[in-house]
């Protein structure tokens, strides 16, 4: 195979990578946003079975929470959410804390795609650079 045929089929190959993991990405996990009144609402109503709180230092602790029809919804809880414990412990919300620190490890999680796809970017280039110097 010839240098301009590499090239083409480097270059095919990084859009199609490039295409599936925006596709991923577009149809993945895109839960609907709720207002802390919405939230409470739906928790006073009986609606929400989960609850997962990521508690922050300070400020707003972000909220990912189950509906029992399914669908996952994402708020924000206030510094002092003790009323929002309340509430879900009184309609037997399965509640779920994690503590912020951790979520570095997402962050490592879901950078990882793109972490291989920028090696594999790297080894090509330096096979291609190793070819035309060999020449």
């Amino acid at each position: 195979m010839n240098s301009k045929a590499k090239k083409i089929v480097f270059w095919g190959v990084l859009i199609a990578v490039a295409a599936l993991m925006w596709a991923v990405e577009r149809n993945g996990h895109n839960p609907v946003k709720a207002t802390y009144s919405q939230f409470l609402e739906q928790v006073q109503a009986g609606q929400v079975s989960k609850a997962t709180i990521v508690a922050a230092q300070g400020g707003a602790n972000p909220v990912t929470y189950s509906l029992k029809d399914g669908s996952r919804v994402d708020s924000v809880l206030p510094h002092d959410y003790r009323n929002a414990l309340e509430a879900m412990q009184q309609k037997m919300v399965d509640i779920e804390i994690r503590d912020a620190s951790s979520q570095w490890l997402r962050v490592l999680a879901n950078a990882s795609p793109f972490l291989v796809l920028l090696g594999f970017w790297f080894f090509m280039m330096n096979r291609m650079k190793a070819n035309r110097d060999a020449r």
